[in-house]
C-alpha cells in the first residue's frame, strides 16, 4: 500500500470517527442502581437526566450515604454502558481502527 493511499484511508477513518461521534451525542444509555435510581447518560457519559423512585427516598430516608452510594452506582453504571457503546460504534463502523480511535474518544 503506498502512502498516498494509506493517507486517504486514514482520512476517510478520521471522518467516520467525527460521524459516529455526532451520533454518540444523541444515542442514550441508562444506568440503574437496585431499580430505585435510574441515570440517563448519551453516548459520550454525559448525564443527561436523573430518576429517582419514590421507594428510594422511602428506604433511605434515615441512610443519606447510602442514597448517595446508590446514585454513584448508577452514575457509574450509566458511564459504563455509555462507554460500551461507543467502543462497540467505532469496531462496527471501522474495525480494528475503531477499537483504536474508540480509547482516544
Amino acid at each position: 500500500m503506498n502512502l498516498q493511499k494509506l493517507l486517504k484511508e486514514a482520512q476517510k477513518a478520521q471522518k467516520k470517527a467525527a460521524e459516529i461521534q455526532e451520533r454518540l451525542e444523541t444515542m442514550t444509555v441508562v444506568g440503574t442502581a437496585q431499580g430505585l435510581v435510574e441515570v440517563e447518560a448519551n453516548g459520550h457519559g454525559k448525564i443527561l437526566a436523573l430518576r429517582l423512585k419514590p421507594e428510594a427516598l422511602k428506604t433511605f430516608a434515615d441512610d443519606p450515604e447510602g442514597l448517595e452510594d446508590l446514585l454513584l452506582v448508577a452514575i457509574q453504571d450509566a458511564q459504563k454502558k455509555a462507554h460500551e457503546l461507543s467502543e462497540k460504534e467505532m469496531a462496527r463502523e471501522l474495525g480494528g481502527v475503531g477499537q483504536m480511535l474508540g480509547k482516544l474518544f
